[in-house]
């Protein structure tokens, strides 16, 4: 029986030696650290000025991921694809450094992108892609290139999804998307459904404001305008 147990109990350590050595830290650089963008490139992102009201640059946040991390400061590298890119390259602008933190497996980089007339009828494309380097490889290809979409056009924005039509603001249209934007002034992208439902009842009590005080807000073919978010502000 006690060599039963030995056998178990070196079993157990081999394993436990084995997991300590899987996890990698990369400090030497002999060990091979994949980069790769959070979001997929079929993902593409599209950005409106007119969700920043008086903004002329916004710095848009692309995430990108590593396979490890390193006890020192590393730098990677972005480069534009010009040939996909519609962008002028006075249209944005991307950090000259950029850098994952020591410890770190994740870093956000900011590219900057510039207001101009012609985004008032035009949507651009910047299209970035990772580049291998002495610190990181190209991960997966399907993660390598993300393509960024800006203007200062209404639409429909990504956050306005069914859900938020069938519980909270309801049909969207671009009249309702506007008072929306000015009533609330909030860009709602990556909020969760709580924010979502409170601005929502924000803008049912402004609306219902306005039809108490004899100034019903009506829609393009002049139904009223509501949503269908229940409850009432707190």
């Amino acid at each position: 029986m006690k060599y039963i147990y030995i056998i178990v109990i070196g079993a157990i350590y081999s394993l436990y030696s084995c997991s300590k050595e899987e996890i990698l830290t990369y400090n030497n650089n002999t060990s091979e650290r994949f980069i790769y963008f959070e979001k997929s490139e079929a993902d593409s992102s599209d950005i409106s000025f007119f969700t920043y009201p008086g903004e002329i640059e916004i710095n848009f946040p692309v995430v990108v991921k590593s396979s490890g991390f390193s006890n020192q400061d590393e730098e990677y590298k972005i480069v534009v694809m010009d040939e996909y890119t519609t962008a002028l390259s006075s249209d944005y602008k991307i950090p000259d450094k950029l850098i994952f933190k020591a410890g770190a497996i994740k870093d956000t980089c900011y590219i900057k992108l510039k207001y101009s007339s012609k985004l008032d009828s035009d949507k651009v494309r910047v299209v970035i892609k990772l580049a291998n380097n002495e610190n990181f490889t190209e991960g997966e290809s399907m993660y390598q290139v993300a393509i960024i979409w800006f203007h200062n056009i209404i639409s429909q924005p990504d956050w306005w999804t069914s859900t938020v039509t069938s519980y909270y603001l309801g049909t969207y249209s671009d009249l309702k998307y506007s008072l929306f934007n000015s009533i609330v002034g909030v860009d709602l992208t990556d909020a969760d459904e709580s924010t979502i439902r409170h601005y929502a009842l924000v803008f049912k009590q402004y609306l219902e404001e306005q039809k108490a005080a004899g100034n019903t807000v009506l829609e393009a073919d002049e139904t009223e305008m509501t949503v269908v978010a229940g409850g009432r502000l707190k």
